[in-house]
């Protein structure tokens, strides 16, 4: 299985648009890793995890044919995640033409709770030139195992938006497995319940780290990064093999990616970074 983080930043970027703290000046004079867009990640090339706003660009610079995309699996529906102005465009006749692909194959599965049929529901509606054919939801409740594409994903609870349901994800493909929990605080002991029970040892975990060295709220900091790893190997889900990698980095963390690596890396933690690629199993 191939992941690609396209976008590794938290809703406001880092740095911030606007902002010119520390953290966001240290990250604009360091470029590089340093600088990263809006998250949302691609499995194998046809599975996209969430749909960030800056997608379009992102596709641009990474030289990603997104056309290749046919699954959509969605966390929740925060709009840093979930761009419905890109599932109305590709809703439209006129903006989604793929002469190499039969009309009735023209489509895009989206995978959600239903908050997220919702979202999509009404990103169909506001575009008047979409054709509903284009966009086939599927509804993901927690713990029941989904197929997209290759790969099967089963959906668990995180601790996010509090008014709604929303997800993270174990994905497997038969030969390697990941827990992708992102935009997300301490995990409940249901959820942690949960993934014991799904029978996995994790090759990878991909963590929210939006927090920094801050206390953890809807996200996670260093601090829940070490605890949830812990409580992983106890529960037999995680192993000496299991990479660990750090997602969804925000300015109100005060640390940049260049730092927070050279903390966390003795530790066997990875500061993921747009574009990145890391292959599981």
């Amino acid at each position: 299985m191939k992941l690609q983080y396209i976008g590794t930043g938290a809703a406001e970027g880092f740095p911030g648009m606007f902002c010119q703290c520390d953290a966001c000046r240290g990250a604009r004079k360091a470029g590089g890793r340093n600088l990263k867009t809006r998250s949302c990640a691609l499995i194998d090339g046809h599975v996209l995890i969430d749909l960030s706003p800056d997608l379009y660009a992102q596709s641009l610079n990474l030289g990603l044919e997104l056309s290749q995309v046919q699954e959509l699996v969605v966390t929740h529906t925060h709009k840093d995640h979930f761009d419905s102005f890109f599932l109305g465009l590709r809703a439209r006749d006129g903006a989604t033409v793929l002469p190499d692909k039969k009309e009735e194959e023209n489509y895009l599965s989206v995978y959600g709770s239903s908050f997220v049929k919702e979202a999509v529901d009404k990103a169909l509606k506001e575009e008047p030139y979409a054709n509903d054919a284009r966009i086939r939801f599927v509804n993901a409740e927690p713990g029941k195992w989904f197929q997209a594409g290759n790969v099967r994903f089963c959906p668990l609870k995180a601790n996010h938006k509090k008014d709604e349901l929303c997800h993270i994800y174990a994905v497997t493909d038969g030969t390697g497995s990941l827990l992708y929990a992102n935009d997300t605080g301490t995990l409940s002991e249901e959820t942690l319940q949960m993934i014991g029970g799904l029978g996995l040892v994790f090759d990878a975990v991909s963590m929210d780290c939006a927090r920094g060295t801050l206390p953890g709220d809807g996200h996670m900091g260093i601090k829940e990064n070490r605890e949830l790893r812990k409580r992983l190997e106890q529960m037999g889900c995680a192993d000496s093999k299991t990479r660990y990698y750090l997602n969804h980095l925000s300015h109100m963390s005060g640390i940049i990616h260049d730092d927070l690596q050279k903390l966390m890396a003795p530790e066997g933690f990875t500061v993921s970074y747009d574009g990145m690629i890391v292959y599981i199993g």
